[in-house]
């Protein structure tokens, strides 16, 4: 059994994809406030700009909240590989604890990283579309046991 500390860089949530969350989740809070203002006005017209103003204020604060909220909750968290499961616990509250067993493994996907995500390995006990809603278990490319956990991994896979 191995227990492995993942902290937001082994996650390779660097600078570029904290920046990047950010102005994801500030454009999604400026564009849906200014959305609803234009299908339920609530102010006269003459104080459109004043409203635009502050939806980008509050979006500012939204993003920057939130990317900072992402990596320390959700990018700080405990891998136990053993065996026969594979086990994740975050340090927050808000996540419950994750464990997929061997004969429950569904998927087990190698990224080479992306837009938001870091290189690694994903592991699942859904199907790939379970796996975007439900979740899953990652095990960043940048652990010193990765391989060993990949190929334990990918070994559950090819079982029946």
């Amino acid at each position: 059994m191995q227990t492995y500390r993942v902290t937001p860089e082994l996650a390779g949530l660097n600078g570029k994809r904290k920046l990047i969350i950010f102005l994801i989740a500030a454009g999604v809070s400026v564009a849906s406030q200014l959305a609803l203002d234009v299908l339920w006005p609530s102010l006269p017209s003459g104080h459109l700009l004043r409203h635009a103003i502050e939806a980008v204020v509050v979006g500012t604060v939204f993003g920057l909240t939130f990317s900072l909220h992402v990596s320390k909750q959700f990018a700080t968290y405990t891998v136990v590989v053993s065996d026969d499961c594979v086990t994740c616990t975050w340090d927050s509250r808000v996540v419950p604890q994750r464990s997929i067993r061997k004969d429950e493994t569904k998927t087990v996907v190698e990224i080479d990283g992306g837009i938001l995500a870091g290189p690694g390995l994903r592991i699942s006990k859904y199907g790939r579309l379970g796996t975007w809603f439900f979740g899953c278990i990652g095990i960043p490319r940048a652990l010193p046991e990765y391989k060993y956990a990949r190929d334990l991994a990918l070994s559950w896979k090819a079982c029946p």
